[in-house]
């Protein structure tokens, strides 16, 4: 290359960068330092310093670390902060978790190291561990106030110093009716009455105000409206599911949120209600009104997945009443605060037993209906594992951790001891409304036993005596005469002497009944003599095309085409009978059944009359049993017909009803007995099912027995200590558990035998009969294992429900404890910002749920601190704080918004 072009390529790079540097400059603190933060100061800031180097300033950067200057300015090449990022001269790439840094992002850095990596002069980032809000409150020295006509209580003076200091001044008090209003609706939620308006207008009394908070305060309305803020904050929602499938959170929960209103109302101490929300289990383990309120627990329950519910409990815990987003540490150490990943799980460690059960409460036996739901430590071993990268899948089993508060509050005393429960909180069948609720359920069962058998008694003797009856008057003949057919076709030939056409094609080919036309109407081939009144009509067809419906049945009772029974089967899926009374036809829900009905197959339609009484019967089964409505016409005819459809009818027979025929008035219920035989099953079931009763009552005077033995072997054996006759008790009750399983079983024995002489009573319907046969055959494999049972010995019997631990960790009420103490820094000020909150429409600390190094600082700490510090003193009542904030002249000033220009706005 010849030196001019050497020249000329040297002056265009120089130009060129000249140019880069003068539209394209780097800053730091807009660049530069953000980026740092994002992506290196979890490793490299203020909490860690893995080898010993710090990137959360320049200078810092520039010291380095063990390896050496992390940034050399004006020296790309030297600076091991771009071989880092790059992954290259050796070293592994960083940031070592989540994306790598784009090329974009590596230009930034270069371009500012070569630049000079110039940056202002910044302060070395302090403690973590000193961060205001991990120091405990202090009660400040109240300011004084110049304007004492404006100041009412210590929030005044404070407020009242933040103006002098900004050189701002209060706006004038609001209207007495507006005061009254704001009061009203900030405490109870309601807007006051006209007549309690004009009252407090005409109160010129000085404490009229005052007077009218304390009776809001002592209000059921004050508990409701709170109940909603803390509701919120605490997260409140019924359980969420899909039809009858709990996925999120538990049916009864609401026993929760009533607690929460009747504490609010009480005015119990806020510590008090945070210690029985996160341990009511373990603090008064036998009070269900306390531990309902362990539904703050119980609202993170989530069906799918534990760990997911673990998550929301640490994450929602340590938001609600600590501030601190302690989920941030799930799968790397805290971004910002002094919280190691180690410490998220070992506060995970607190709440690993614990589960969610529902109890019985007194006057409902269905938990499903209604039922204390509450959570206790179910496993106590249960182990704790940080998982890597928060990956549920990649535990390290190697290190269990122990439950233990995050390292910076480390220094504060925890005492966590095993407690032991009362039995009625490990076993509530032991309870005395439990108890009384069995005896109470099994007398009623052996009352209705007895009256059982002697009802089955009177009806097997009215079954005996019907059937002598018939005997005896009988005709020796009887039975053996058959049916008077009155019309029988096979339609091979058309016979004009007993049918004649009303409408469409009807014409005999190859030995059926054809009708050959499609219309939109009744298509009819009338029968000429009339049927009988009480008759079977069989006929068989099929349906051979149409349009839509290709309707094909039968009429009887028909006067005109205007006026008859119908029955027809349709392609649309049904088997229907219907009426045309002059001409307007009508189609009772109750005479229909949803079928489905194939075009060109053949279908066998029997339809029995009886009076009044219609059955119906498709194919050998039983579809339709209707009683006509009103009085039938005399003399009525038959008749085929079609509708929207061509058939084939291929045999048709009409005959006399049966002597005797038993036709049913419903669906599913047995035939009404009129012949000797029908009878005679009668009385066999009848004596079937006397003898269930008999089994039924054996059954219920041994469960009887078996509850009394229950009731005495658990208060024995849950006694403290147990009785010495606990074992002998025990043995009792087990006898009775054994007596009972095996005169249920033949309880259940007799209700099979039962319900097979019930189906043979309709022997056309073979399924029933099948499936009954095949019940009596497990009944009586049952048995047998009763039987066997009952020569087994032993001192083990069924509880009246579950029996839980009878220990349980102490770990929540610990943690409770803790994060209710005095010593703890955050507690009362996540509490009292919540409540200035909802007064005053903006919180003291603008982060309501992060009081960490990343949230917002309070914008008035110093009276953050003295309400805290009252909250406490005040043991924790919340009215106290109620009162003082909104009887304060800060809470009475008018509210009006400020126009850009108004010298008062505060300009931040």
């Amino acid at each position: 290359m010849s030196a001019r072009r050497i020249l000329l390529t040297l002056l265009i790079a120089c130009a060129s960068t000249a140019g880069a540097s003068a539209e394209d400059t780097v800053d730091y603190t807009q660049d530069i330092k953000p980026l740092l933060t994002r992506r290196c100061s979890a490793c490299h800031g203020a909490l860690k310093q893995q080898n010993d180097l710090r990137l959360d300033t320049a200078a810092l950067a520039i010291k380095g670390g063990m390896g050496g200057p992390a940034v050399v300015p004006g020296k790309i090449a030297e600076s091991l902060l771009i071989d880092a990022v790059q992954g290259t001269g050796g070293l592994p790439r960083m940031p070592p978790e989540g994306e790598p840094l784009t090329a974009e992002q590596i230009d930034l850095l270069k371009r500012w190291i070569a630049a000079g990596a110039r940056a202002p002069v910044e302060v070395v980032p302090q403690d973590p561990a000193k961060h205001w809000s991990y120091q405990a409150p202090v009660r400040g020295v109240i300011p004084p106030v110049v304007d004492q006509a404006w100041s009412h209580n210590p929030i005044d003076a404070f407020i009242a110093a933040r103006h002098a200091q900004r050189e701002l001044r209060a706006s004038p008090s609001a209207p007495r009716n507006v005061l009254l209003r704001r009061a009203y609706i900030d405490l109870t939620g309601l807007p006051p009455t006209r007549e309690e308006l004009l009252a407090f207008l005409a109160d010129e009394s000085p404490d009229a105000y005052e007077r009218v908070v304390d009776r809001l305060l002592e209000s059921p309305r004050y508990g409701e409206r709170w109940g909603r803020h803390w509701m919120d904050v605490w997260r409140y929602s019924d359980w969420d599911g899909f039809g009858q499938e709990v996925r999120e959170s538990k049916p009864h929960i609401w026993r929760w949120r009533d607690w929460i209103v009747d504490s609010l109302n009480t005015d119990k101490g806020y510590d008090q209600m945070l210690m029985e929300m996160l341990a009511g289990d373990e603090l008064a383990p036998g009070d269900p009104q306390t531990v309902r309120a362990t539904g703050f627990l119980v609202r993170n329950w989530y069906s799918f997945n534990r760990n997911v519910w673990l998550d929301a409990t640490i994450e929602h815990t340590a938001k609600a009443f600590l501030g601190t987003t302690l989920n941030c540490a799930r799968c790397h150490d805290h971004m910002y605060d002094p919280i190691t990943q180690p410490d998220y799980y070992q506060f995970r460690a607190f709440f690993e037993a614990h589960d969610v059960r529902t109890d019985r409460v007194p006057g409902q036996p269905d938990i499903t209906k209604d039922g204390l739901v509450r959570v206790y430590d179910a496993k106590a071993d249960e182990r704790t594992f940080l998982f890597h990268r928060g990956n549920e899948k990649q535990p390290d089993s190697d290190q269990p951790l122990t439950a233990a508060l995050p390292g910076v509050f480390r220094k504060a005393e925890l005492n966590i001891e095993p407690v032991s429960l009362a039995a009625t909180a490990y076993y509530p069948g032991i309870q005395e409304f439990q108890q009384t609720e069995a005896v109470r359920q099994a007398q009623a069962a052996m009352e209705a036993a007895v009256s059982g058998r002697s009802a089955a008694q009177l009806n097997l003797v009215a079954a005996r005596k019907a059937l002598d009856e018939l005997i005896a008057r009988r005709d020796p003949g009887e039975g053996q005469k058959p049916p008077l057919i009155h019309l029988s076709d096979d339609f091979s030939q058309p016979r004009p002497d007993v049918w004649t056409p009303d409408s469409g094609e009807w014409v005999w080919e190859g030995g059926k009944l054809r009708q050959n036309k499609v219309q939109n109407s009744l298509t009819a081939l009338v029968a000429i003599p009339p049927h009988p009144n009480d008759c079977v009509i069989d006929v068989r067809f099929k349906s051979t095309g149409g349009e839509v419906y290709k309707s094909v049945g039968l009429s009887f009772d028909w006067v005109d085409s205007k006026n008859f029974h119908g029955v027809y089967l349709s392609v649309s899926g049904k088997v229907q009978l219907m009426h045309r009374v002059n001409g307007q036809d009508s189609y009772p829900t109750e005479a229909l059944k949803t079928l489905p009905i194939e075009v060109n197959r053949d279908y066998e339609l029997k339809v029995v009359i009886a009076g009044r009484l219609v059955n119906v019967w498709v194919d050998g089964a039983l579809q339709i049993a209707y009683e006509l409505p009103g009085e039938r016409s005399a003399a009525g005819r038959l008749a085929l017909w079609t509708y929207d459809a061509t058939a084939e009818f291929s045999k048709l027979t009409v005959s006399e009803l049966p002597s005797g025929f038993a036709l049913v008035r419903k669906i599913g219920e047995p035939a009404l007995p009129v012949t000797e035989a029908q009878l005679a099953q009668a009385v066999a079931g009848a004596d079937a099912q006397a003898t269930l009763a008999d089994r039924t009552l054996a059954a219920s005077l041994a469960n009887r027995l078996w509850v009394q033995a229950r009731i005495q072997a658990d208060r024995a054996s849950f006694s403290a200590p147990p009785a010495g006759n606990a074992k002998e008790l025990a043995s009792i009750a087990a006898l009775a558990e054994r007596e009972y399983n095996l005169r249920f079983a033949e309880q259940k024995v007799a209700e099979a035998e039962w319900k097979l002489a019930e189906a043979k009573r309709t022997p056309a319907n073979v399924a029933p009969i099948t499936a009954a046969e095949t019940a009596l055959d497990a009944a009586k494999k049952a048995r047998e294992e009763a039987i066997e049972g009952s020569r087994q010995p032993g001192e083990v019997y069924t509880k009246f429900g579950p029996v839980y631990p009878a220990t349980s960790t102490g770990r929540r009420l610990a943690l409770a404890r803790w994060i209710a103490s005095r010593s703890n820094p955050l507690t009362a000020r996540v509490a009292v910002n919540h409540i200035w909150l909802r007064h005053f429409g903006t919180p003291l600390v603008p982060t309501v749920f992060d009081f960490g190094l990343n949230g917002k600082a309070p914008t008035h700490p110093e009276l953050l601190d003295w309400l805290a510090v009252e909250l406490m003193d005040r043991d924790w009542k919340m009215k106290p704080i109620h009162r003082l904030i909104v009887t304060s002249q800060a809470y009475r000033q008018q509210s009006h918004p400020q126009s850009s220009d108004d010298p008062n706005k505060v300009r931040d």
